[in-house]
């Protein structure tokens, strides 16, 4: 037939003759598709045999995977139906968990499979080579094989709370799957750039981490991002949706006449002009800033309405200038005592356990944490920022001014926004300030200036700051006297400079420092119990049985925070013991305080929160919260209705991540949010501009 064994093959694959099409018909279908992957594998094999031959043989592989990649891309058009976002018709969404997920997934598996597979296959770690009991000759092995990895959405991996350790294993192949999706991203970009999803979120993110300009301008050059312009028009667009978003949030009731709560807190910043002219100056703005809180629907189900009316409120109110105050509403009750003493004996076995001694066994229960009293739901917070005001709440005059900006923003009439109970968190100014302002107020015959039906609640992270910061003073010492005792020596002695530490506003350090001065006195007590206070301190724990540590623990609870080691220390010549006794009662309060508002668990704080108020009437620095506190307290307690109460009292703290042991208090997640719109966005070296910062950032500081 004259035909070569090539040509006949080709022959043999293209010919229309029924009886050979009938030979070749499994070829390529899963039936036959495993032996024409051996005609291939050895036709492969013949011609690598040479090296001339193995360049061929890629040089046409990496045409064939040329057209494959050419052909595979995001489909045209917009969004949805598409992969082109414009920056004038964008939502919020775009930056969320699960839209990008979405995204990340259909890049990977239905509009780029092939180059996406080809990248990871790359990048992931290789499997162990076996060798081949036949022949000797290494294969890789195809069980086992990497699967691509979930993503995470809770962001735990890159929590920027938990501390960064270096040595830490990472995810080889978590690491693969971003860097190949994100690869395919930036080819997707490239080739067509209206195939800009990722870029567009990548533009804010970058906008608001203080990337430059010159910067952005290489990342977009590579596909990483979008311009610096059209992030600045989407930002603008965003801008106006936030504002709409606004109004209709605070037009929406929890319940009958329930206002959304607010958490606000002034903002004090310059708008910094480096070459300065008539006109052109520097100048300080003073601001107010804060957010909308909409309380969980199923919390608000588990009390009865008639509780969250604004009438029940005026009722209760109204007889608070007869209520008669005792002072058990503001003392522990038998049942919180005994509470109380196991979280003391709880920070004892902590420490015992942490640096001193190990369980042999567990005959014995040890506790380390103490009993749950009243736990917050850890849902998601609905959390929308408000626009910024220029209008400090640092006075009267300028709280008022501040919830006329309120109520402009709801685009409500004063009348309405009158009419429903306001809670409002704040820091003692601000709580301080609404009081003054509502008291020049009345009587008024009109109900949009009475001011009568806002509540105004402590912030809990101000609260536990300044009273942490007064009882941290009153303990600290003199550090310039070499006889003083004070808690600066135990600073001293762990290596941390003391050294104008209480001149410092940095009140997570200051907490920390509290937290390591109470665990080194508290190893020292131990010491002591145990015998060898002059041992020093080694990594190998001393094994003792569950049940001495249980003994230990007693003992030092019984030497060191009983009423009767304080009567005995007051009894002694020298005033070290009592000084230490009373550091430790103190600090204790700090700990748990901290350790509470982190677990979610409300009871607990509440039960610090009424030592806080009695210690306060004892500390000059806390005279206003030796007024406001337990005038929250009984407000919470023993005035309003209790479903409100209850209400108020689990709307406190947020989990904004959604997950146990990640509560905050409003204000903190507050304090937070301020950080990136003064700092970021204020102090990177790009310059302020107050409108900018009022009409576009400050709106938008939730998406970064």
């Amino acid at each position: 037939m004259g035909y070569t064994p090539k040509s006949f093959l080709a022959a043999f694959l293209t010919t229309d003759n029924l009886p050979i099409a009938v030979q070749r018909r499994y070829w390529s279908t899963p039936t036959g598709w495993p032996s024409t992957l051996r005609l291939l594998g050895t036709i492969r094999n013949f011609s690598c045999q040479k090296r001339t031959g193995k360049a061929r043989w890629e040089n046409f592989i990496l045409e064939e995977a040329s057209k494959v990649v050419n052909s595979q891309k995001p489909p045209r058009g917009a969004y949805p139906q598409g992969a082109y976002h414009n920056s004038k018709k964008i939502s919020a969404s775009l930056f969320t968990n699960e839209s990008k997920q979405t995204r990340d997934q259909a890049l990977a598996t239905e509009h780029m499979p092939f180059l996406f597979d080809l990248l990871f296959s790359k990048l992931k770690r290789p499997t162990i080579d076996t060798v081949s009991p036949i022949n000797g000759e290494q294969e890789d092995s195809d069980e086992g094989s990497d699967h691509v990895p979930e993503i995470d959405l809770q962001g735990d991996e890159m929590d920027p709370n938990n501390d960064f350790n270096i040595n830490t294993p990472v995810d080889h192949n978590e690491r693969a799957y971003t860097v190949a999706k994100t690869i395919c991203s930036m080819v997707a970009f490239v080739t067509n750039r209206r195939n800009n999803g990722d870029q567009l979120a990548n533009s804010l993110t970058f906008l608001s981490s203080g990337v430059t300009d010159r910067v952005n301008i290489f990342l977009n050059y590579i596909g990483l991002t979008s311009s610096r312009k059209t992030a600045h028009h989407a930002l603008n667009h965003l801008s106006r949706q936030a504002e709409n978003r606004i109004s209709s949030k605070l037009a929406k009731s929890p319940a009958k006449n329930l206002a959304p709560f607010l958490c606000v807190d002034n903002l004090d910043f310059e708008q910094r002009i480096h070459t300065k002219s008539m006109g052109h100056a520097s100048q300080m703005f003073h601001g107010t800033w804060g957010y909308i809180h909409h309380p969980s629907p199923e919390l608000i189900a588990l009390v009865p309405v008639s509780d969250l009316t604004i009438e029940s409120y005026y009722h209760a109110m109204s007889k608070a200038s007869t209520f008669d105050v005792h002072s058990k509403m503001l003392l522990p009750t038998p049942k919180e005592e005994v509470h109380w003493e196991m979280v003391l004996k709880s920070q004892i076995t902590e420490a015992l356990l942490g640096h001193l001694a190990s369980p042999t066994e567990s005959f014995v229960s040890i506790h380390t944490k103490p009993p749950i009293i009243d736990q917050l739901s850890n849902e998601r917070p609905d959390i929308t920022m408000l626009k910024l005001m220029i209008a400090s709440d640092n006075s009267a005059q300028g709280a008022g001014e501040v919830f006329e900006s309120i109520s402009h923003q709801s685009t409500l009439p004063m009348t309405k926004f009158s009419s429903r109970l306001q809670i409002v968190d704040g820091d003692l100014g601000t709580c301080t300030n609404v009081t003054s302002l509502r008291t020049q107020r009345v009587p008024s015959d009109h109900k949009e200036d009475s001011l009568s039906n806002i509540a105004t609640l402590l912030g809990g992270a101000h609260t536990m700051w300044n009273v942490a910061q007064a009882i941290y003073s009153k303990h600290f010492g003199d550090s310039s006297d070499s006889r003083d005792s004070g808690a600066w020596r135990f600073l001293d002695s762990l290596g941390i400079p003391s050294h104008k530490m209480l001149e410092k506003k940095d009140f997570t350090l200051m907490i920390k420092n509290i937290k390591k001065i109470h665990k080194a006195t508290l190893v020292y007590c131990l010491m002591v119990v145990m015998g060898n206070k002059s041992a020093s301190l080694t990594e190998e724990l001393t094994p003792m049985s569950s049940s001495r540590i249980q003994d230990v623990v007693e003992e030092t609870y019984s030497r060191f925070f009983s009423a009767q080691a304080k009567l005995d220390a007051t009894l002694q010549p020298s005033p070290k013991l009592s000084n230490l006794i009373l550091r430790l009662a103190d600090f204790a309060t700090v700990v748990e305080g901290d350790a509470a508002m982190k677990a979610g668990d409300i009871g607990r704080v509440m039960n610090v929160w009424k030592r806080w108020a009695v210690l306060a009437q004892g500390i000059k620095k806390l005279t206003q919260y030796s007024i406001q506190l337990p005038r929250m307290i009984l407000l919470l307690n023993e005035v309003l209705p209790p479903g409100l109460g209850h209400i108020l009292k689990h709307s406190l703290f947020v989990a904004p991540s959604g997950r146990q042991k990640h509560f905050v208090a409003k204000d903190q997640f507050l304090e937070s949010q301020n950080y990136w719109l003064k700092h970021f966005f204020n102090n990177t070296g790009r310059g302020t501009n107050i409108n900018r910062l009022k009409n576009t950032y400050s709106l938008n500081v939730p998406l970064s």
